[in-house]
């Protein structure tokens, strides 16, 4: 009977998730500016607790920080959206650019007696999906982007909801009788020191971009930029992703000279900022694998799109938590973990 009562739990639980996910992904227009309501909530309570510090009243703080990323905000969905606009409107230009490149490429194959077209490698290795996926990727973000003054509201009423939060979370204590006021404060301290610092060295991260690109004169600079910025939020591929469509531009714009340079770029941003600036303010690592990372990019962004993958680590984060603090879900949180190490005596 034992084994029965847990299969069947087990079996409700899995349902429920399923049900939980289908209704997240069909709700995508109310699920993902709540998401990014929470995590823009989370990231101003920082600038929010200095300016208490500094003796300012509590709602007088919350406005002017409310006001501050409104205005941020509003800039930056007007810089998104004409730059997305006009790499749009440039796209055709370039696809006929590297449609040109392709052929020399076809050209010198078929001189050599090398026949690809039957392989599928000439569509898997065509570079245009990069430029294609750029586009869209920027686009669904400045879609999410767009209900900003739906998102301020909301992020307004968490801010001030929020000071009660803790009284809730231990009247459900009380009634439950176990840790829940400590768990939920654990989870919302990691994942808020994560979010905050990630969101700074984002910043510096895409703004370094934006003016290297812009000093030798690359299309789009500040575009790329706000890609960097974005995609500097998922650890260890993000640099990756957000470089190659500048990559790839710098080569169709200029040459492979330029193009050095472009790569030399991110690489001296990345190894500044993702090697020695955030292991030093951040002090510990995301605390999930290289594969939960990728694997946490793949369904967050099918499941919300561009604006899932924006959030993909944070999501993941908050879930490996939640899961340690319970015995049975344990198991979740070691597999999204990295590789425990060997202890002493494993050793010997």
């Amino acid at each position: 009977m034992e084994q029965q009562s847990s299969l069947r739990d087990s079996v409700l639980t899995i349902a429920g998730i399923l049900l939980i996910l289908f209704a997240a992904r069909s709700a995508q227009a109310i699920v993902i500016p709540l998401l990014l309501s929470i995590f823009i909530s989370v990231v101003i309570t920082v600038p929010i607790s200095w300016l208490k510090r500094w003796g300012v009243s509590t709602p007088l703080a919350v406005g002017i920080v409310i006001i501050a990323t409104l205005f941020l905000e509003m800039g930056a969905g007007l810089l998104l959206g004409k730059s997305v606009s006009q790499f749009s409107q440039a796209m055709p230009e370039y696809q006929a650019r590297l449609a040109g490149i392709m052929d020399s490429v076809n050209g010198w194959m078929s001189r050599h007696d090398i026949d690809w077209s039957d392989s599928g490698l000439s569509k898997t290795l065509n570079p245009g999906v990069v430029l294609r996926y750029a586009n869209s990727f920027m686009a669904g973000l400045g879609s999410a982007l767009s209900n900003i003054l739906l998102i301020m509201f909301t992020v307004l009423f968490m801010l001030v909801e929020i000071r009660n939060l803790p009284l809730k979370l231990q009247a459900l204590d009380d009634l439950n009788g176990g840790a829940l006021l400590e768990k939920c404060t654990s989870i919302l301290e990691s994942t808020k020191q994560y979010i905050s610092i990630k969101t700074l060295t984002s910043i510096v991260t895409g703004v370094l971009v934006t003016v290297g690109l812009t000093a030798i004169g690359l299309d789009f600079a500040p575009l790329w930029g706000f890609f960097a910025f974005a995609l500097n939020f998922i650890p260890n591929i993000g640099s990756v992703l957000a470089a190659a469509p500048a990559v790839l531009l710098s080569f169709l714009q200029f040459g492979s000279t330029e193009t050095f340079i472009v790569i030399g770029i991110y690489l001296f941003v990345n190894i500044a900022v993702g090697t020695v600036l955030e292991p030093a303010v951040m002090g510990h690592k995301v605390g999930l694998s290289t594969l939960a990372v990728f694997l946490s990019l793949i369904f967050w962004g099918w499941l919300l799109g561009p604006a899932g993958m924006l959030l993909s680590v944070p999501l993941t984060m908050v879930i490996k938590y939640a899961a340690a603090t319970n015995n049975q879900t344990l198991w979740l949180a070691i597999l999204l973990g990295p590789a425990p190490q060997p202890s002493m005596d494993d050793e010997d």
